[in-house]
This record gives C-alpha cells, structure tokens and sequence, in this order.
C-alpha cells in the first residue's frame, strides 16, 4: 500500500496499521501493530514516527521492517537502508541509534525460556530489556535476511524453539497451535518455506525433532 506521503508499505498476517487521510503539522504518524516493512518517502523537514506496543521508532526517509505482535515474547526493529531512532515507551530517555543491517529487539511482557541480557534501569527504575544485534543470514546465505523474506512470500526461521514459530507459521497457514506437549515447545528448527503446505512443512520439521501432529479444522494439535 502507498501512505498519503508516497511512504511504501507491506503489511504481513494478521497486522493493523492506522494513519489519517492527510499527514499535516510537523511529522507523519502511524500506529501499528503486527509486522510490516517500510520503504519511507524521504522528506527531512517532516520525521516519520511508527508507534507500535513498545516502541516508538523515528525516520526521516528509509528502508526498514518492524514486528510488533502483543501475544509475541519480542518485538523487532531491523533497519535494511537508512538511520533509525528508537525509543521505548517506559524508557524515554534511552534513544537508541541503528545502522543499516542492525536489529533491536524488544522483550514483551510475555513469559519465554529465552530471556535478554537486563539493561540499566532507567531513572524511574522500568526495566524493560532489549538487545543490538545484526541480520540473521539464512545459512549465511546473504541473499536470504530472516527478518524480511517474510515480503517475498518466503516463511524463513533460524535456530528459534518451536512455540517462538508457532505464531509465524499460524499466521502463514492461518491455523491455531495447540501444544499437547511441554517438551515440544523447545525443539529447535531453522527452515525455509515457500510453497509447502502445512503438512508438508510439519514433516519436514518432523525429521528434525521427533513430535507427532493431529489437524482438526483449523487447530493444529502438536503431541
């Protein structure tokens, strides 16, 4: 889709981007929660803002993609072209600068095995976690970035547990995920999907790690 002020976007599954008809005053403001990649028109008078569930990230004209799901254990910020500011709700005062092939991550409120590094509490004592790290490189295959193969109809994933997946791959298959099983849910996989059914991409994942699957309209049960 094209924003009133010629700003590309590509919205993923189950992903709600709000913005008004006219981008007046001094910035241009979105509210989005899901995924989508940005291709922003560039216009340095008037910064471009995404406020999504824990974060609120700044640009004046660049390329990017950001994952913001609120049942999701993280949300990510991966700056393909460009500069971005970042800002986290509960932590004002940390601005945090990104580079091209640079990603944040964000811990959500969200329980997980995988936990950040803490970071510094802010002056009103949040401490909300979150990370720098760099693209992930599909088997260090540099034409494949884990973060936005997603745009090229590509469901692409690296060394993550299961239940960390499970959201990407009901989104693709428009499925629910029932685990039967706790131990199920931290199997780890990397794959790369783009034409396979459900199926089929379960049995793929099957030779990986031994786990066994039951289909009921539109519930997948994992035991």
């Amino acid at each position: 889709m094209t924003l009133p002020d010629g700003t590309f976007v590509t919205l993923n599954s189950a992903t709600t981007i709000k913005y008004p008809d006219h981008f007046g005053g001094t910035t241009r403001e979105v509210w989005l929660e899901g995924e989508a990649y940005f291709d922003v028109s560039k216009n340095p008078g008037r910064p471009f803002i995404i406020h999504a569930d824990k974060m609120n990230i700044r640009v004046l004209g660049t390329s990017f993609n950001v994952k913001s799901y609120k049942n999701e254990a993280f949300g990510e910020a991966t700056l393909i072209t460009g500069s971005i500011e970042v800002t986290l709700n509960d932590r004002p005062s940390d601005r945090i600068i990104l580079k091209p092939k640079e990603k944040l991550i964000v811990q959500n409120n969200r329980v997980t095995r995988r936990q950040l590094a803490p970071t510094i509490p802010d002056s009103a004592g949040k401490s909300t976690r979150y990370a720098l790290t760099n693209l992930t490189y599909f088997r260090n295959n540099v034409h494949t970035v884990v973060e936005t193969s997603w745009v090229e109809n590509k469901l692409v994933f690296s060394n993550r547990d299961f239940v960390d997946i499970s959201g990407d791959l009901e989104r693709w298959y428009g499925v629910h995920i029932e685990f039967m099983t706790e131990r199920a849910k931290h199997y780890n996989f990397s794959g790369y999907f783009e034409k396979e059914t459900l199926p089929e991409a379960l049995d793929v994942l099957k030779m990986i790690d031994h786990f066994n699957y039951r289909i009921e309209d539109s519930t997948v049960y994992i035991y």
